[in-house]
Protein backbone atom coordinates (compact mmCIF):
# COMPACT_ATOMS: atom_id res chain seq x y z
CA UNK A 1 0.00 0.00 0.00
CA UNK A 2 1.68 3.48 -0.71
CA UNK A 3 1.53 6.85 1.37
CA UNK A 4 -1.20 8.00 -1.39
CA UNK A 5 -3.90 5.58 0.96
CA UNK A 6 -5.34 7.93 3.12
CA UNK A 7 -7.26 6.85 6.43
CA UNK A 8 -10.53 8.32 4.73
CA UNK A 9 -9.71 5.63 2.00
CA UNK A 10 -9.12 2.85 4.77
CA UNK A 11 -12.71 1.22 4.60
CA UNK A 12 -12.86 1.66 0.68
CA UNK A 13 -9.35 -0.31 0.39
CA UNK A 14 -9.83 -2.71 2.60
CA UNK A 15 -13.75 -3.69 1.52
CA UNK A 16 -14.24 -2.60 -1.70
CA UNK A 17 -16.96 -0.67 -0.98
CA UNK A 18 -16.70 1.81 -3.98
CA UNK A 19 -17.24 -1.28 -6.26
CA UNK A 20 -21.14 -2.79 -6.58
CA UNK A 21 -21.24 -6.63 -5.43
CA UNK A 22 -22.57 -7.40 -8.97
CA UNK A 23 -21.41 -8.39 -12.54
CA UNK A 24 -23.96 -6.33 -14.22
CA UNK A 25 -22.87 -3.12 -15.83
CA UNK A 26 -19.57 -2.46 -13.71
CA UNK A 27 -18.68 1.22 -15.20
CA UNK A 28 -15.64 1.14 -17.15
CA UNK A 29 -13.76 3.71 -14.68
CA UNK A 30 -13.24 0.33 -12.91
CA UNK A 31 -11.15 -1.21 -15.34
CA UNK A 32 -9.04 -2.61 -15.14
CA UNK A 33 -11.11 -4.58 -11.98
CA UNK A 34 -8.66 -5.64 -9.04
CA UNK A 35 -10.39 -7.34 -6.21
CA UNK A 36 -9.99 -10.39 -3.71
CA UNK A 37 -11.43 -13.52 -4.06
CA UNK A 38 -13.79 -12.66 -1.49
CA UNK A 39 -15.41 -10.01 -3.41
CA UNK A 40 -15.48 -11.63 -6.53
CA UNK A 41 -17.63 -14.42 -4.73
CA UNK A 42 -19.63 -11.74 -3.46
CA UNK A 43 -20.04 -9.70 -7.07
CA UNK A 44 -21.07 -13.19 -8.64
CA UNK A 45 -23.54 -14.16 -5.82
CA UNK A 46 -25.11 -10.30 -6.36
CA UNK A 47 -25.01 -11.46 -10.52
CA UNK A 48 -27.67 -14.45 -10.17
CA UNK A 49 -30.53 -13.00 -8.66
CA UNK A 50 -31.63 -14.63 -5.34
CA UNK A 51 -28.82 -13.93 -2.65
CA UNK A 52 -27.19 -17.18 -1.09
CA UNK A 53 -27.35 -15.53 2.02
CA UNK A 54 -31.22 -15.23 2.37
CA UNK A 55 -31.42 -18.57 3.53
CA UNK A 56 -30.41 -17.48 6.42
CA UNK A 57 -33.03 -15.38 9.06
CA UNK A 58 -30.24 -13.04 10.19
CA UNK A 59 -28.90 -11.58 6.97
CA UNK A 60 -32.46 -11.42 5.53
CA UNK A 61 -33.56 -8.79 8.06
CA UNK A 62 -29.92 -6.37 6.78
CA UNK A 63 -30.24 -7.64 3.23
CA UNK A 64 -33.64 -6.09 2.13
CA UNK A 65 -32.38 -2.50 2.59
CA UNK A 66 -31.11 0.29 0.07
CA UNK A 67 -27.41 -0.50 -1.18
CA UNK A 68 -25.29 1.14 1.64
CA UNK A 69 -27.31 -0.26 4.30
CA UNK A 70 -27.54 -3.76 2.90
CA UNK A 71 -24.28 -3.90 2.13
CA UNK A 72 -23.19 -3.40 5.67
CA UNK A 73 -25.77 -5.53 7.22
CA UNK A 74 -24.04 -8.30 4.93
CA UNK A 75 -20.52 -7.47 5.70
CA UNK A 76 -21.47 -7.26 9.31
CA UNK A 77 -23.13 -11.00 8.91
CA UNK A 78 -20.13 -12.39 6.99
CA UNK A 79 -17.83 -10.93 9.63
CA UNK A 80 -19.41 -13.03 12.89
CA UNK A 81 -20.78 -16.28 10.44
CA UNK A 82 -18.07 -17.38 8.43
CA UNK A 83 -16.31 -20.49 9.48
CA UNK A 84 -12.72 -19.91 8.95
CA UNK A 85 -9.99 -21.49 10.06
CA UNK A 86 -9.26 -19.97 13.48
CA UNK A 87 -13.07 -20.36 13.95
CA UNK A 88 -12.91 -23.44 13.26
CA UNK A 89 -10.10 -24.33 15.75
CA UNK A 90 -12.08 -22.08 18.34
CA UNK A 91 -15.64 -23.06 18.19
CA UNK A 92 -15.68 -26.41 16.28
CA UNK A 93 -12.67 -28.56 16.65
CA UNK A 94 -13.23 -28.62 20.82
CA UNK A 95 -16.65 -29.92 20.39
CA UNK A 96 -15.38 -32.42 18.03
CA UNK A 97 -15.05 -36.56 18.95
CA UNK A 98 -12.24 -37.11 20.49
CA UNK A 99 -11.53 -40.55 19.33
CA UNK A 100 -12.14 -39.26 16.03
CA UNK A 101 -9.79 -36.64 16.40
CA UNK A 102 -7.15 -39.33 17.83
CA UNK A 103 -3.86 -38.19 15.65
CA UNK A 104 -5.49 -36.06 13.25
CA UNK A 105 -4.50 -32.06 13.82
CA UNK A 106 -7.70 -29.47 12.83
CA UNK A 107 -5.02 -28.12 10.11
CA UNK A 108 -5.22 -30.91 8.32
CA UNK A 109 -9.03 -31.66 8.72
CA UNK A 110 -9.56 -28.85 7.49
CA UNK A 111 -7.67 -29.08 4.45
CA UNK A 112 -9.49 -32.17 3.57
CA UNK A 113 -12.96 -30.57 4.27
CA UNK A 114 -12.26 -27.22 2.16
CA UNK A 115 -9.80 -28.48 -0.56
CA UNK A 116 -10.95 -32.20 -1.26
CA UNK A 117 -14.28 -33.11 -0.42
CA UNK A 118 -16.34 -29.45 -0.68
CA UNK A 119 -13.51 -28.73 -2.79
CA UNK A 120 -11.65 -30.90 -5.19
CA UNK A 121 -12.32 -31.34 -8.39
CA UNK A 122 -14.22 -34.39 -8.25
CA UNK A 123 -16.84 -32.91 -5.50
CA UNK A 124 -18.68 -31.26 -8.83
CA UNK A 125 -19.61 -34.21 -10.06
CA UNK A 126 -21.73 -35.06 -7.10
CA UNK A 127 -25.21 -33.72 -7.42
CA UNK A 128 -24.85 -31.86 -3.31
CA UNK A 129 -21.22 -30.59 -4.86
CA UNK A 130 -20.34 -32.83 -1.89
CA UNK A 131 -17.87 -36.09 -2.12
CA UNK A 132 -19.70 -38.80 -0.54
CA UNK A 133 -17.38 -41.38 2.08
CA UNK A 134 -16.77 -43.75 -0.82
CA UNK A 135 -15.92 -40.76 -3.14
CA UNK A 136 -13.60 -39.71 -0.81
CA UNK A 137 -12.05 -42.85 -0.05
CA UNK A 138 -11.66 -43.52 -3.12
CA UNK A 139 -9.64 -40.15 -3.85
CA UNK A 140 -7.12 -41.30 -0.97
CA UNK A 141 -5.45 -43.78 -3.63
CA UNK A 142 -5.63 -41.53 -6.26
CA UNK A 143 -3.88 -38.43 -4.78
CA UNK A 144 -1.21 -41.20 -3.21
CA UNK A 145 -2.43 -39.74 0.63
CA UNK A 146 -0.66 -40.07 3.68
CA UNK A 147 -4.15 -41.03 5.31
CA UNK A 148 -4.47 -44.06 6.54
CA UNK A 149 -8.15 -45.77 5.30
CA UNK A 150 -8.61 -45.65 9.50
CA UNK A 151 -7.95 -41.69 9.84
CA UNK A 152 -9.83 -41.05 6.10
CA UNK A 153 -12.62 -42.50 7.85
CA UNK A 154 -12.11 -40.10 10.81
CA UNK A 155 -12.06 -37.56 8.71
CA UNK A 156 -15.28 -38.13 7.40
CA UNK A 157 -17.32 -38.31 10.30
CA UNK A 158 -15.84 -35.30 11.81
CA UNK A 159 -16.97 -33.73 8.58
CA UNK A 160 -20.16 -34.64 9.20
CA UNK A 161 -20.18 -33.69 12.77
CA UNK A 162 -19.11 -30.07 11.41
CA UNK A 163 -21.61 -29.69 8.88
CA UNK A 164 -24.15 -30.27 11.61
CA UNK A 165 -22.87 -28.30 14.13
CA UNK A 166 -22.45 -25.36 11.49
CA UNK A 167 -26.26 -25.98 10.12
CA UNK A 168 -27.74 -25.51 13.56
CA UNK A 169 -25.10 -22.44 14.68
CA UNK A 170 -26.23 -20.46 11.51
CA UNK A 171 -23.49 -20.22 9.78
CA UNK A 172 -21.06 -21.06 6.81
CA UNK A 173 -17.91 -21.63 5.16
CA UNK A 174 -16.23 -20.50 1.66
CA UNK A 175 -17.05 -23.50 0.15
CA UNK A 176 -20.51 -23.66 0.64
CA UNK A 177 -20.88 -20.40 -1.13
CA UNK A 178 -19.12 -21.70 -3.67
CA UNK A 179 -21.23 -25.09 -4.25
CA UNK A 180 -24.24 -22.99 -4.16
CA UNK A 181 -22.90 -20.68 -6.65
CA UNK A 182 -21.86 -23.62 -9.06
CA UNK A 183 -25.81 -24.86 -8.37
CA UNK A 184 -27.06 -21.66 -9.66
CA UNK A 185 -25.04 -21.34 -12.38
CA UNK A 186 -26.07 -24.55 -14.06
CA UNK A 187 -29.85 -23.80 -13.78
CA UNK A 188 -29.77 -19.47 -14.51
CA UNK A 189 -27.32 -18.13 -17.24
CA UNK A 190 -24.50 -15.89 -16.38
CA UNK A 191 -26.23 -12.30 -17.21
CA UNK A 192 -22.64 -10.34 -15.95
CA UNK A 193 -20.23 -8.67 -18.03
CA UNK A 194 -18.00 -10.85 -20.14
CA UNK A 195 -13.90 -10.23 -19.67
CA UNK A 196 -12.32 -10.80 -22.29
CA UNK A 197 -9.06 -11.37 -19.59
CA UNK A 198 -8.69 -12.98 -16.09
CA UNK A 199 -5.40 -12.83 -13.96
CA UNK A 200 -5.12 -14.69 -11.11
CA UNK A 201 -2.62 -14.22 -8.42
CA UNK A 202 -1.65 -16.29 -5.25
CA UNK A 203 -3.42 -19.12 -6.93
CA UNK A 204 -1.96 -21.64 -4.75
CA UNK A 205 -4.49 -20.28 -2.21
CA UNK A 206 -7.65 -21.54 -3.90
CA UNK A 207 -9.47 -24.44 -4.51
CA UNK A 208 -10.42 -26.17 -7.59
CA UNK A 209 -13.62 -25.27 -7.36
CA UNK A 210 -13.11 -21.81 -6.40
CA UNK A 211 -11.12 -21.53 -9.49
CA UNK A 212 -13.90 -23.47 -11.90
CA UNK A 213 -15.95 -20.20 -11.00
CA UNK A 214 -13.80 -18.14 -13.47
CA UNK A 215 -15.07 -20.19 -16.91
CA UNK A 216 -18.36 -18.40 -16.68
CA UNK A 217 -17.13 -14.93 -16.94
CA UNK A 218 -14.57 -15.47 -19.62
CA UNK A 219 -15.00 -17.81 -22.60
CA UNK A 220 -11.70 -16.55 -24.11
CA UNK A 221 -10.00 -19.99 -23.22
CA UNK A 222 -7.05 -20.19 -25.49
CA UNK A 223 -5.40 -17.01 -24.00
CA UNK A 224 -7.42 -15.16 -21.54
CA UNK A 225 -6.67 -16.68 -18.21
CA UNK A 226 -3.49 -16.56 -16.57
CA UNK A 227 -2.71 -18.05 -13.16
CA UNK A 228 -0.20 -17.00 -11.23
CA UNK A 229 1.71 -18.91 -7.44
CA UNK A 230 4.28 -21.08 -5.99
CA UNK A 231 3.13 -24.12 -4.86
CA UNK A 232 5.72 -24.35 -2.58
CA UNK A 233 3.93 -21.55 -0.01
CA UNK A 234 0.37 -23.69 0.01
CA UNK A 235 0.21 -22.81 3.38
CA UNK A 236 -3.13 -21.60 3.44
CA UNK A 237 -5.46 -23.29 5.70
CA UNK A 238 -7.60 -25.56 4.02
CA UNK A 239 -5.77 -25.17 0.73
CA UNK A 240 -4.06 -28.38 -0.88
CA UNK A 241 -2.84 -27.04 -4.35
CA UNK A 242 -0.88 -27.89 -8.02
CA UNK A 243 -0.13 -26.66 -10.83
CA UNK A 244 -1.11 -30.12 -12.32
CA UNK A 245 -4.69 -29.95 -11.12
CA UNK A 246 -4.98 -26.57 -12.83
CA UNK A 247 -4.46 -28.51 -15.85
CA UNK A 248 -7.10 -31.06 -15.47
CA UNK A 249 -9.42 -28.32 -14.38
CA UNK A 250 -8.98 -26.77 -17.63
CA UNK A 251 -9.59 -29.89 -19.87
CA UNK A 252 -12.07 -30.75 -17.84
CA UNK A 253 -14.44 -27.80 -17.49
CA UNK A 254 -13.33 -24.68 -19.08
CA UNK A 255 -12.81 -26.11 -22.48
CA UNK A 256 -16.30 -27.85 -22.01
CA UNK A 257 -18.16 -24.96 -20.81
CA UNK A 258 -17.63 -22.94 -23.80
CA UNK A 259 -18.95 -25.60 -25.84
CA UNK A 260 -21.29 -27.53 -23.76
CA UNK A 261 -19.29 -30.49 -24.81
CA UNK A 262 -15.47 -32.58 -24.30
CA UNK A 263 -13.46 -30.56 -27.10
CA UNK A 264 -9.60 -30.75 -27.61
CA UNK A 265 -7.48 -28.07 -27.06
CA UNK A 266 -4.33 -26.69 -26.24
CA UNK A 267 -3.43 -25.36 -23.10
CA UNK A 268 -0.27 -23.69 -22.79
CA UNK A 269 3.01 -25.33 -20.51
CA UNK A 270 3.50 -23.92 -17.17
CA UNK A 271 5.95 -20.55 -17.65
CA UNK A 272 8.29 -20.71 -15.23
CA UNK A 273 9.47 -17.34 -13.79
CA UNK A 274 13.29 -18.81 -12.65
CA UNK A 275 14.82 -15.15 -12.28
CA UNK A 276 14.05 -13.53 -9.03
CA UNK A 277 14.64 -10.02 -9.00
CA UNK A 278 13.62 -9.91 -5.00
CA UNK A 279 16.17 -11.37 -3.75
CA UNK A 280 19.93 -12.70 -3.78
CA UNK A 281 21.27 -16.04 -4.66
CA UNK A 282 21.84 -17.05 -1.02
CA UNK A 283 18.87 -16.74 -0.05
CA UNK A 284 17.61 -18.87 -2.98
CA UNK A 285 20.16 -21.33 -2.32
CA UNK A 286 19.27 -22.17 0.88
CA UNK A 287 15.34 -22.35 0.19
CA UNK A 288 16.08 -24.49 -3.20
CA UNK A 289 17.62 -26.77 -0.51
CA UNK A 290 14.59 -26.89 1.49
CA UNK A 291 12.49 -27.65 -2.31
CA UNK A 292 15.12 -30.09 -2.95
CA UNK A 293 14.05 -32.70 0.33
CA UNK A 294 10.16 -32.13 -0.82
CA UNK A 295 11.01 -33.48 -4.52
CA UNK A 296 12.37 -36.55 -2.84
CA UNK A 297 9.95 -37.07 0.04
CA UNK A 298 6.77 -35.57 -1.45
CA UNK A 299 6.85 -35.49 -5.12
CA UNK A 300 3.37 -35.16 -5.50
CA UNK A 301 3.03 -32.30 -2.93
CA UNK A 302 4.03 -29.24 -5.44
CA UNK A 303 5.30 -29.00 -9.49
CA UNK A 304 8.93 -30.03 -10.25
CA UNK A 305 10.28 -26.68 -11.20
CA UNK A 306 13.83 -25.45 -12.34
CA UNK A 307 15.79 -23.58 -9.13
CA UNK A 308 15.28 -19.76 -9.42
CA UNK A 309 18.30 -17.49 -9.92
CA UNK A 310 19.58 -14.26 -9.13
CA UNK A 311 21.61 -11.38 -10.23
CA UNK A 312 21.42 -9.83 -6.79
CA UNK A 313 24.66 -10.04 -4.37
CA UNK A 314 24.19 -10.70 -0.49
CA UNK A 315 25.67 -12.96 2.28
CA UNK A 316 24.72 -15.97 2.66
CA UNK A 317 22.37 -16.85 5.23
CA UNK A 318 23.79 -16.61 9.06
CA UNK A 319 23.02 -19.32 11.48
CA UNK A 320 23.40 -17.55 14.90
CA UNK A 321 25.06 -19.19 18.15
CA UNK A 322 24.47 -18.12 21.60
CA UNK A 323 26.15 -18.82 24.75
CA UNK A 324 24.72 -21.30 27.32
CA UNK A 325 21.57 -20.63 29.24
CA UNK A 326 22.09 -17.14 27.47
CA UNK A 327 18.37 -15.83 25.45
CA UNK A 328 19.11 -14.63 22.33
CA UNK A 329 16.38 -12.19 22.13
CA UNK A 330 17.22 -10.57 25.08
CA UNK A 331 20.99 -10.44 23.54
CA UNK A 332 20.07 -8.61 20.71
CA UNK A 333 17.18 -6.16 22.02
CA UNK A 334 18.23 -5.91 25.87
CA UNK A 335 16.65 -6.77 28.61
CA UNK A 336 14.41 -4.03 29.19
CA UNK A 337 10.96 -3.65 27.35
CA UNK A 338 11.32 0.35 27.11
CA UNK A 339 14.81 0.71 27.73
CA UNK A 340 15.71 3.56 25.18
CA UNK A 341 19.69 2.30 25.49
CA UNK A 342 18.79 -0.43 22.34
CA UNK A 343 17.58 0.94 18.92
CA UNK A 344 15.65 -2.68 17.96
CA UNK A 345 14.94 -3.21 14.67
CA UNK A 346 13.50 -1.28 12.01
CA UNK A 347 10.18 -1.24 9.62
CA UNK A 348 12.15 -2.99 7.57
CA UNK A 349 13.10 -5.99 9.82
CA UNK A 350 11.01 -8.94 11.49
CA UNK A 351 11.37 -11.81 13.79
CA UNK A 352 9.64 -14.44 12.40
CA UNK A 353 7.98 -17.20 14.47
CA UNK A 354 5.90 -20.01 14.44
CA UNK A 355 2.50 -19.53 16.06
CA UNK A 356 1.30 -16.71 18.48
CA UNK A 357 2.34 -18.77 21.85
CA UNK A 358 5.97 -17.95 20.93
CA UNK A 359 4.86 -14.50 19.24
CA UNK A 360 3.41 -13.53 22.73
CA UNK A 361 6.66 -14.74 24.48
CA UNK A 362 8.80 -12.64 22.91
CA UNK A 363 6.88 -10.01 22.22
CA UNK A 364 6.86 -10.10 26.55
CA UNK A 365 10.45 -9.88 26.21
CA UNK A 366 11.10 -7.02 23.64
CA UNK A 367 7.69 -4.66 23.84
CA UNK A 368 7.58 -2.56 20.50
CA UNK A 369 11.46 -3.03 19.86
CA UNK A 370 10.65 -5.38 17.16
CA UNK A 371 7.64 -6.70 14.80
CA UNK A 372 7.17 -9.99 15.58
CA UNK A 373 4.63 -12.33 12.93
CA UNK A 374 4.10 -15.82 12.75
CA UNK A 375 5.38 -18.14 9.17
CA UNK A 376 1.22 -17.50 8.57
CA UNK A 377 0.96 -14.29 9.30
CA UNK A 378 4.03 -13.30 6.59
CA UNK A 379 2.80 -14.67 4.03
CA UNK A 380 3.15 -12.03 1.32
CA UNK A 381 5.06 -10.14 2.44
CA UNK A 382 8.51 -9.25 2.72
CA UNK A 383 11.65 -7.74 4.70
CA UNK A 384 14.70 -6.68 4.48
CA UNK A 385 15.94 -8.31 7.05
CA UNK A 386 14.45 -11.37 9.06
CA UNK A 387 15.29 -13.51 12.05
CA UNK A 388 13.96 -16.65 12.30
CA UNK A 389 13.50 -18.04 16.03
CA UNK A 390 13.07 -20.90 17.28
CA UNK A 391 11.59 -23.09 13.92
CA UNK A 392 13.20 -26.50 15.24
CA UNK A 393 12.74 -25.84 18.92
CA UNK A 394 8.54 -25.79 18.64
CA UNK A 395 8.35 -28.37 15.24
CA UNK A 396 5.70 -31.26 16.07
CA UNK A 397 8.66 -33.73 14.41
CA UNK A 398 10.70 -32.78 17.55
CA UNK A 399 13.68 -35.42 16.84
CA UNK A 400 12.09 -36.95 13.80
CA UNK A 401 13.93 -33.88 12.18
CA UNK A 402 16.59 -36.65 11.97
CA UNK A 403 15.01 -38.09 8.89
CA UNK A 404 17.04 -35.63 6.86
CA UNK A 405 20.47 -37.62 7.69
CA UNK A 406 18.89 -40.44 5.05
CA UNK A 407 18.51 -38.01 2.83
CA UNK A 408 22.26 -36.74 3.00
CA UNK A 409 23.64 -40.27 2.78
CA UNK A 410 21.30 -40.81 -0.48
CA UNK A 411 23.07 -38.07 -1.82
CA UNK A 412 26.43 -39.03 -0.36
CA UNK A 413 27.06 -35.82 1.93
CA UNK A 414 27.02 -38.32 4.95
CA UNK A 415 30.34 -38.00 6.28
CA UNK A 416 31.58 -40.15 9.44
CA UNK A 417 31.95 -36.92 11.74
CA UNK A 418 27.56 -36.93 11.28
CA UNK A 419 25.21 -38.97 13.11
CA UNK A 420 25.09 -42.71 11.44
CA UNK A 421 21.74 -43.38 13.55
CA UNK A 422 18.56 -42.19 11.98
CA UNK A 423 14.91 -43.15 11.22
CA UNK A 424 14.15 -44.48 7.67
CA UNK A 425 11.52 -42.02 5.69
CA UNK A 426 8.13 -43.57 6.00
CA UNK A 427 5.27 -41.37 4.72
CA UNK A 428 2.77 -42.38 6.89
CA UNK A 429 5.01 -41.41 10.12
CA UNK A 430 6.64 -38.17 8.68
CA UNK A 431 3.80 -36.64 6.74
CA UNK A 432 3.96 -33.83 8.49
CA UNK A 433 7.39 -32.90 7.56
CA UNK A 434 5.82 -31.95 4.26
CA UNK A 435 4.03 -29.02 6.16
CA UNK A 436 7.13 -28.22 7.42
CA UNK A 437 9.36 -27.71 5.05
CA UNK A 438 6.58 -25.71 3.18
CA UNK A 439 6.53 -23.53 6.13
CA UNK A 440 10.35 -23.46 6.45
CA UNK A 441 10.48 -22.36 2.98
CA UNK A 442 8.25 -19.31 3.40
CA UNK A 443 9.64 -18.14 6.50
CA UNK A 444 13.17 -18.48 4.20
CA UNK A 445 11.95 -16.41 1.27
CA UNK A 446 10.74 -13.43 3.09
CA UNK A 447 13.96 -11.75 3.38
CA UNK A 448 15.55 -9.82 0.25
CA UNK A 449 18.84 -9.24 1.82
CA UNK A 450 19.59 -10.60 5.64
CA UNK A 451 18.97 -13.79 7.21
CA UNK A 452 19.33 -14.81 10.48
CA UNK A 453 18.76 -18.32 11.79
CA UNK A 454 18.75 -18.68 15.76
CA UNK A 455 17.82 -21.94 17.73
CA UNK A 456 17.79 -22.36 21.34
CA UNK A 457 17.96 -26.43 20.99
CA UNK A 458 20.97 -27.42 19.76
CA UNK A 459 19.82 -31.54 19.13
CA UNK A 460 16.15 -30.58 17.50
CA UNK A 461 18.01 -27.94 14.83
CA UNK A 462 21.15 -29.86 14.46
CA UNK A 463 20.12 -32.04 11.32
CA UNK A 464 19.12 -29.46 9.22
CA UNK A 465 21.74 -27.23 10.13
CA UNK A 466 24.21 -30.54 9.43
CA UNK A 467 22.70 -30.19 5.89
CA UNK A 468 23.17 -26.97 5.09
CA UNK A 469 26.75 -26.95 6.55
CA UNK A 470 28.02 -29.74 4.57
CA UNK A 471 26.49 -28.32 1.08
CA UNK A 472 28.01 -24.76 2.12
CA UNK A 473 24.94 -22.75 2.08
CA UNK A 474 25.05 -21.09 5.78
CA UNK A 475 27.92 -19.29 7.90
CA UNK A 476 28.18 -19.28 11.37
CA UNK A 477 28.66 -16.79 13.94
CA UNK A 478 28.39 -16.05 18.08
CA UNK A 479 26.19 -14.05 19.06
CA UNK A 480 28.18 -11.10 20.79
CA UNK A 481 27.59 -7.33 21.24
CA UNK A 482 29.03 -6.39 17.76
CA UNK A 483 26.93 -8.89 15.89
CA UNK A 484 23.79 -7.56 17.60
CA UNK A 485 24.73 -4.13 16.77
CA UNK A 486 25.22 -4.47 13.34
CA UNK A 487 21.69 -6.94 13.16
CA UNK A 488 19.99 -3.46 14.09
CA UNK A 489 18.99 -0.84 11.86
CA UNK A 490 16.68 2.49 12.57
CA UNK A 491 13.98 3.23 10.41
CA UNK A 492 12.16 7.05 9.09
CA UNK A 493 8.66 8.00 10.64
CA UNK A 494 7.22 7.53 7.52
CA UNK A 495 8.87 3.85 6.77
CA UNK A 496 6.97 2.62 10.34
CA UNK A 497 3.75 4.16 8.79
CA UNK A 498 4.00 2.25 5.22
CA UNK A 499 5.13 -0.86 6.89
CA UNK A 500 1.59 -0.03 9.28
CA UNK A 501 -0.58 0.35 6.50
CA UNK A 502 0.66 -2.76 5.01
CA UNK A 503 0.06 -4.85 8.09
CA UNK A 504 -3.34 -2.85 8.29
CA UNK A 505 -4.56 -4.18 5.14
CA UNK A 506 -3.53 -7.33 6.23
CA UNK A 507 -5.40 -6.96 9.12
CA UNK A 508 -2.84 -7.58 11.62
CA UNK A 509 -3.71 -4.75 13.49
CA UNK A 510 -2.02 -5.45 16.99
CA UNK A 511 1.57 -4.96 14.94
CA UNK A 512 0.03 -2.19 12.57
CA UNK A 513 -0.70 -0.53 15.70
CA UNK A 514 2.95 -0.61 16.86
CA UNK A 515 3.82 0.57 13.47
CA UNK A 516 2.10 3.48 13.74
CA UNK A 517 2.69 4.28 17.60
CA UNK A 518 6.60 4.08 16.58
CA UNK A 519 5.59 6.96 13.76
CA UNK A 520 3.67 9.20 15.71
CA UNK A 521 0.60 8.82 13.64
CA UNK A 522 -2.62 8.93 16.58
CA UNK A 523 -4.86 8.77 13.85
CA UNK A 524 -3.75 5.51 12.27
CA UNK A 525 -2.95 4.32 15.82
CA UNK A 526 -6.39 5.18 16.56
CA UNK A 527 -7.67 3.35 13.61
CA UNK A 528 -5.60 -0.02 13.92
CA UNK A 529 -6.74 -0.07 18.03
CA UNK A 530 -10.43 0.39 17.35
CA UNK A 531 -10.23 -2.33 14.21
CA UNK A 532 -7.77 -5.02 16.58
CA UNK A 533 -10.73 -4.43 19.08
CA UNK A 534 -13.64 -5.36 17.11
CA UNK A 535 -11.37 -8.04 15.84
CA UNK A 536 -10.88 -9.88 18.92
CA UNK A 537 -14.27 -8.79 19.79
CA UNK A 538 -15.59 -11.01 16.57
CA UNK A 539 -13.26 -14.02 18.04
CA UNK A 540 -14.52 -14.30 21.10
CA UNK A 541 -18.30 -13.72 20.61
CA UNK A 542 -19.56 -17.24 20.54
CA UNK A 543 -17.38 -18.03 23.98
CA UNK A 544 -17.99 -14.66 25.97
CA UNK A 545 -20.54 -12.80 24.59
CA UNK A 546 -20.49 -10.33 27.29
CA UNK A 547 -16.74 -9.23 26.74
CA UNK A 548 -17.91 -9.06 22.83
CA UNK A 549 -19.92 -6.82 23.59
CA UNK A 550 -17.62 -4.19 25.47
CA UNK A 551 -14.84 -4.81 22.91
CA UNK A 552 -17.08 -4.05 20.27
CA UNK A 553 -18.38 -0.87 21.76
CA UNK A 554 -15.11 0.46 22.71
CA UNK A 555 -14.23 -0.25 18.56
CA UNK A 556 -17.41 1.71 18.00
CA UNK A 557 -16.71 4.75 20.18
CA UNK A 558 -12.88 5.07 18.92
CA UNK A 559 -13.93 5.40 15.09
CA UNK A 560 -16.47 7.94 16.02
CA UNK A 561 -13.48 10.16 17.52
CA UNK A 562 -11.49 9.68 14.49
CA UNK A 563 -14.40 10.23 11.79
CA UNK A 564 -15.17 6.54 10.39
CA UNK A 565 -18.47 6.95 11.15
CA UNK A 566 -19.12 4.04 8.31
CA UNK A 567 -17.21 1.39 10.51
CA UNK A 568 -18.79 3.09 14.19
CA UNK A 569 -21.84 1.80 12.27
CA UNK A 570 -20.94 -1.44 11.54
CA UNK A 571 -20.08 -2.39 15.49
CA UNK A 572 -23.48 -0.69 16.23
CA UNK A 573 -24.84 -3.59 13.46
CA UNK A 574 -22.52 -6.51 15.36
CA UNK A 575 -24.54 -5.43 18.94
CA UNK A 576 -27.66 -5.30 17.32
CA UNK A 577 -28.21 -1.36 17.53
CA UNK A 578 -29.48 -0.22 14.38
CA UNK A 579 -30.53 3.05 15.72
CA UNK A 580 -28.33 5.87 17.30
Amino acid sequence: MSSEINIEDADSVSDFNDIPDTFVNIPLKKFPLVITFHKFLMMLNGTLGSSYFERFPEARQGIRGNRISSSVALQTFIRLKEVTFDRFCSLYWPQFNSNHKKNLDPSRVFIEIISHIKGGLQAGEYSDGKLSFEGYSLLGRSRNSTLTQKKRENVYSLYQAYENMKTKRGEFDLGDLVIDIHRRLKNVKYEGDQMDFIYIDEVQDLSMRQISLFKYLCQNVDEGFVFAGDTAQTIARGIDFRFQDITSLFYKEFLTCRTGKQEKGCLSEIFQLKQNFRTHAGVLDLAQSVIDILYCYFPHSMDILEPETSLISGEAPVLLESSNDENPIVKIFGGSRSGPEVVGFGAEQVILVRDDVVKTEICEYIGKKALVLTILECKGLEFQDVLLYNFFATSPLKDQWRVIYEYMKEHAWLDEKLSQSFPNFCESRHGVLCSELKQLYVAITRTRQRLWICENKEELSKPMFDYWKRRGLVQERMLDYSVAQAMRVASSPQEWRERGKKLFFEKNYMMATMCFERAGDKMWETLAKASRLRSFGEHIRGTNPKAFVGYVREAARMFESIGKFESAASCFCDLGEYKK
